[in-house]
């Protein structure tokens, strides 16, 4: 398996910070201790330069073939290294979600299919079943 780039010693420290937390903590938090991203400004702080590389840090950590932990990132309620039964969870929900996804993908797919067929039941819609919308219309 070909893993992406390494790793830099930036996300390498706050891959070991991250370890040493047991709850979750908020970019802010992270930002603050560390000090692996310079200062905060007094306003904007969600768009500053170091919330944007915190975020991208997170995801290289997370894309990571090489870290063998699993990273939560919650907007709300902060970063932080699951446990296996918060990993349990949030994997079931994750799986729920992308069953439900499929489903009304194969449902999508099944009308476009059925576009320009003539209906054989009466008292339908229209005869013809129009699936998508008519350019210019």
């Amino acid at each position: 398996m070909k893993f992406k780039k390494e790793l830099i010693s930036r996300q390498w420290r706050l891959y070991d910070y991250l370890k040493e937390q047991d709850d979750y903590k908020h970019l802010k938090e992270i930002v603050e201790e560390t000090g692996l991203y310079g200062e905060l400004p007094e306003t904007d702080i969600n768009n500053s330069t170091a919330i944007r590389t915190l975020k991208k840090d997170i995801r290289k950590l997370r894309e990571s073939g090489v870290i063998q932990t699993v990273i939560f990132s919650c907007t709300s309620r902060g970063v932080k290294i699951a446990t296996k039964e918060e990993y349990k969870e949030y994997s079931k929900s994750v799986w729920a979600a992308i069953n439900r996804r499929a489903k009304l993908q194969a449902l999508q797919d099944k009308k476009a299919g059925l576009d320009g067929q003539m209906r054989l039941v009466f008292n339908q819609e229209k005869p013809v079943i129009e699936a998508f919308k008519e350019v210019g219309a």
